[in-house]
């Protein structure tokens, strides 16, 4: 029973732990997406370096803390080896970081934007590798100690049942009341009655009894079909939005030079979103009416209907503009299947105009919203407030 409790508690402890790892490892994945967005964030128009190199400082350190705290509590030396060297790569890439940082202090963005968005997606794709090794690594050695455990527990049950019922036995034996002693004769009475019947009388024929079949040894239970079997644990969700291909795009953004390039960058956009449709809505001279001014993903039937909207509308876009901060409305499609993000155009200005994106899922992806926030960044830095229809229809 001791046993049996010890084993139970210890897999609790396991099943925690396997917990624990998940967390852990997820919350370094996120902070480290989070960094790569601070360093993104250099070169976004608009944006306060200064800003964003002290928030990249506070998230390389808590990465550092959380790798090493990692690390501490591993178990096994394939995990603190993948640590180490994520360890060692955040290392170089903080490195990366500081000659970005000398880079937008001398205004050569061409040279931070190579290293933001070229040198540094190698080590971080190399720290998020090390840490899901890590975590396999922590998960395959707590599973095996459980399935160990489990079959030293299975072992023990049979053996335990056998000790209580010898117990049981022994206690019943000793506690049964002796027979009286018989007499000489009772004892002779006794040693005949028991003479196997040809020693008692002579003719009489034997009867053989035929022995008792011994049965068959029990063999270890299988489970059957019906029973359920443990679910293995689930594998990492693989990440929504590619930040190389937000990288590169970023990079193209900040090179445009031509506003015919601008439809074919939306759709890249719109493909690194994995958005149906997107809408560039930019603010009218009056700063009363958002008019859109970029689309893709829409037919033209969509586009002959679509019309400014007033930014004093109850709808996402125009409380977008007005907050100046980040919408979403989830289930915005027919079926519900997918969600509308609108992120303002924000420069030292103001609001210019808000960008707009129907992406898949109930309720759009915090990783989708922040990667959309960067776009946005950057094409603000593009457009200017449009002359209102009315005006340029009594200008012609």
């Amino acid at each position: 029973m001791f046993q049996s409790f010890r084993f139970s508690q210890s897999h609790i402890t396991d099943r925690q732990r396997l917990v624990a790892i998940e967390r852990e490892a997820g919350a370094l994945e996120t902070t480290l997406t989070e960094l790569r967005g601070a360093q993104m964030a250099y070169l976004a128009a608009g944006q306060g370096p200064e800003f964003w190199m002290r928030r990249a400082s506070e998230l390389a350190d808590q990465l550092q803390a959380g790798l090493a705290r990692a690390r501490e509590t591993s178990e096994t030396t394939d995990a603190q080896a993948a640590l180490t060297s994520a360890e060692t790569t955040l290392a170089s890439l903080v490195q990366l970081d500081t000659r970005a940082r000398r880079a937008v202090s001398a205004d050569q963005k061409y040279l931070a934007s190579d290293l933001v968005f070229t040198d540094a997606v190698t080590g971080a794709q190399q720290i998020v590798e090390a840490v899901q090794a890590a975590r396999a690594a922590e998960q395959s050695a707590i599973e095996a100690r459980l399935d160990r455990e489990g079959l030293i527990q299975f072992a023990l049950f049979p053996a335990a049942l056998l000790l209580i019922l010898a117990s049981a036995w022994t206690a019943g034996h000793a506690n049964r009341p002796k027979a009286p002693a018989l007499s000489e004769a009772e004892e002779v009475a006794e040693m005949l009655r028991k003479l196997p019947p040809p020693v008692k009388a002579p003719g009489v024929t034997a009867v053989i009894t035929p022995p008792v079949a011994t049965p068959p040894a029990r063999t270890l239970a299988t489970p059957a079909a019906g029973d359920p079997v443990p679910a293995a644990p689930p594998a990492p969700a693989a990440s929504i939005v590619s930040l190389t291909d937000a990288a590169e795009l970023c990079v193209d953004l900040a090179r445009v030079l031509d506003a015919a390039d601008m439809p074919s960058l939306l759709q890249r956009a719109a493909r690194t979103l994995d958005a149906s449709g997107m809408i560039v809505w930019v603010i009218d001279t009056t700063g009363q009416t958002l008019a859109p001014a970029l689309t893709h993903g829409y037919s033209e039937r969509v586009l002959a209907k679509l019309k400014p909207i007033d930014v004093q509308a109850d709808n996402v876009t125009s409380l977008s503009f007005r907050s100046m901060r980040p919408q979403t409305m989830p289930g915005a499609g027919r079926d519900g299947a997918s969600s509308a993000i609108a992120v303002p155009l924000i420069t030292s200005d103001g609001c210019n105009g808000v960008l707009a994106a129907e992406v898949p899922g109930p309720r759009p992806a915090d990783e989708r919203v922040a990667v959309a926030r960067i776009l946005a960044a950057q094409l603000a830095a593009m457009l200017s407030p449009i002359e209102p229809p009315a005006r340029k229809a009594a200008e012609a």
